[in-house]
């Protein structure tokens, strides 16, 4: 099975497998659809819980310590909670052309289809997560001078609270979304976790010529 592609890697010639149709080569489309249904739905469930999660923290505690950490942290928290729901949704989703397959990685005898079952959805997801944690914190560094300068000049220019926390909150979505769609396709897809490899295949592809065409070739 081919290593772990890279957002940055020209595409690699079509195996043997890839020309049997049993097994698909990830590039950035298949990286850019499986990002965007697991980015969006993630965003909007956990904003909708935050801003419940606001409404009854601010009407019991008023403004205590526990409104000061859920207002700085509570959204981080539940968009990687929400995060674990979407990524066993989109690992048993059927996309257009093609799905999602956990294969085993162990034995000699090529790899076996293997049920999403909440531990391996659990390690996908602890997988993405602290990758994105640690690459968010990174972009974050990063854009820290440009975005200082760029809101300095947006805040003459459109003076107000309300301005600055719309331009803060639309820079936070933007890094979410290039580290998210990074973790995915360079460290998700076609990435060996544990005991298995999450890797795409079309969606007629039946599970026996799945299994026959990750074989070894001798």
């Amino acid at each position: 099975m081919p290593g772990p592609p890279s957002m940055f890697d020209v595409p690699r010639p079509a195996s043997s497998v890839a020309e049997r149709g049993d097994y698909i080569q990830p590039n950035l489309g298949h990286g850019l659809r499986i990002w965007w249904a697991f980015y969006w739905r993630t965003v909007l469930s956990s904003m909708a819980v935050a801003a419940g999660v606001d409404y009854l923290m601010l009407r019991r505690f008023s403004h205590g310590p526990a409104t000061v950490f859920i207002s700085t942290y509570g959204a981080y928290l539940l968009y990687y909670l929400a995060a674990f729901f979407m990524i066993a949704y989109i690992l048993r989703k059927n996309f257009r052309r093609f799905r999602i397959v956990l294969l085993s990685n162990r034995g000699g005898e090529g790899a076996t289809p293997l049920p999403r079952t909440l531990q391996r959805t659990a390690r996908v997801w602890w997988a993405f997560s602290w990758r994105a944690v640690i690459y968010r914190i990174i972009a974050a560094v990063a854009v820290m001078f440009p975005l200082g300068w760029t809101m300095g000049f947006i805040s003459a220019l459109l003076p107000g609270p309300v301005a600055s926390a719309l331009i803060n909150l639309v820079v936070q979505m933007v890094l979410d979304a290039v580290v998210g769609m990074f973790v995915i396709y360079s460290n998700i897809l076609d990435e060996a976790i544990s005991d298995f490899q999450v890797t795409l295949s079309p969606r007629t592809a039946s599970t026996s010529s799945l299994a026959a065409a990750a074989v070894p070739e001798g």
